[in-house]
């Protein structure tokens, strides 16, 4: 059934579910009364890895207008209850609860999608999503490795779907004051761009003690997924998974769509792949395999290099005019009175909006391509995934994003994808 035929069929036979088990008093909100979105055209929203970052991200997409909650997925059960709770505390009704997502995607029609999942699962679901048909608000990076994103990128358009990264900085207002101060020659011509992405300090959990498994409430085997298998380990579990590489890419690719991202729209290179990266990096201790410091450059076909730093966090756009840095909640420049100048009417402005969640809803219903589209996301995740190869290896090397590898160098092409563990695929479920 199509999802205007399913909707037709809702408003048409709405009595009939007081046969089929709806409770005898519903809310006002659920009937569209109250000044709120009726039920046959709200945005119908599953939300999948709902822990941390993918909770917040749908409790704030909840709460835009006719937007509505239908099934939350996790594999863990104690974030289901807290998810599941949280809808109903907006005055919506219990979603269903879900632990594997191809029950879920077997059983419920959304609309859209938000996921916070690990790094690990990006790839798989949410191509799994985009061939269902479903738009989706994604969490950054785009994927964990370049292949991973590209599988993305290509299912967002052979399904025709929006997809919006969670690249939330492209909608701040000094970011955005400051692309548009680059875009528009405030600072002359760029010599020099520096971005920081701050170091891995993180505290490491205890280690497991003898025999230790996952929590009861996890199924820790579907956790891992894709991945190859991993015995548990609390340092390499919630949040912490990060730091290996079996399931992310360190903090060098946990924030290169943050910082990275907005240099590289400043400079107008989100739309094209570099060419050459070098860098170098000093890892974390075991079990932890990524870096905890790092310093790469890439560079991009016209000659252009960025450099990323783990020594700080911002970016620095050094001009023949003058430089300005720019980081969260704060900036500097150089050129007095610049940054409240106006540009005039006729000046490069920053598409989207100022409200990220607003944007992805906004074009969900009109179709518009979201200011953090996909191949933004892939464009400057690539940053990343370059980023860590050239780090991991040591060796200068030359990309050729057409062929999807390192000219002459097997070892770092082999990082840009991996074998999924059976029966996971990027193809079907």
């Amino acid at each position: 059934m199509s999802k205007l035929d399913r909707r037709s069929f809702l408003k048409n036979t709405a009595l009939a579910g007081f046969v089929l088990g709806f409770p005898s008093i519903i809310p006002a909100s659920a009937l569209g009364k109250d000044g709120t979105v009726a039920p046959s055209n709200r945005l119908q929203l599953v939300g999948i890895g709902l822990k941390a970052q993918g909770g917040g991200d749908m409790r704030q997409l909840m709460s835009k207008k006719g937007v509505q909650v239908i099934a939350v997925c996790d594999v863990d059960r104690r974030v289901l209850k807290s998810s599941s709770e949280n809808v109903v505390k907006k005055g919506m009704a219990a979603p269903k609860q879900y632990v594997d997502f191809r029950e879920m995607l077997a059983k419920e029609k959304p609309d859209a999608a938000v996921h916070g999942l690990p790094d690990h699962w990006h790839g798989v679901i949410s191509c799994a999503l985009l061939r269902a048909g479903i738009d989706v608000y994604g969490e950054k990076p785009l994927a964990n490795t370049w292949a991973e994103g590209k599988a993305i990128a290509d299912a967002v358009k052979e399904n025709g779907r929006v997809w919006q990264t969670g690249m939330w900085q492209r909608s701040t207002p000094n970011f955005r004051r400051g692309v548009e101060l680059v875009r528009n020659g405030m600072l002359g011509k760029i010599l020099k761009v520096e971005v920081g992405t701050g170091p891995n300090k993180q505290t490491m959990p205890p280690a497991p003690q003898p025999g230790e498994k996952a929590p009861a409430e996890v199924d820790y085997d579907m956790w891992v997924g894709p991945s190859s298998e991993f015995a548990f380990d609390p340092r390499v579990f919630h949040f912490h998974w990060r730091w290996h590489t079996n399931f992310g890419g360190g903090m060098l690719l946990d924030w290169v769509c943050h910082h990275p991202d907005i240099a590289a729209w400043a400079m107008g290179k989100d739309a094209e792949y570099p060419v050459a990266v070098e860098g170098t990096g000093e890892l974390r201790e075991a079990p932890w395999n990524t870096h905890g410091k790092y310093d790469y450059t890439v560079t991009y076909a016209d000659g252009f290099k960025m450099s990323v730093s783990s020594s700080f966090m911002g970016m620095r756009f050094i001009g023949e005019k003058g430089e300005l840095f720019v980081t969260r909640g704060k900036q500097e420049c150089s050129i007095p009175g610049l940054w409240e100048k106006d540009l005039g009417p006729d000046a490069w402005r920053c598409p989207g909006t100022t409200d990220h969640y607003q944007e992805f809803v906004d074009c969900v219903q009109s179709r518009r391509r979201p200011i953090s589209h996909v191949m933004a996301a892939h464009h400057t995740t690539t940053i990343g995934h370059l980023g860590n190869a050239a780090v991991f290896t040591g060796r200068k090397l030359k990309f050729d994003a057409a062929a999807g590898k390192f000219v002459d160098d097997a070892g770092a092409t082999a990082m840009l994808s991996r074998e999924l563990r059976k029966p996971w695929s990027l193809e079907k479920i």
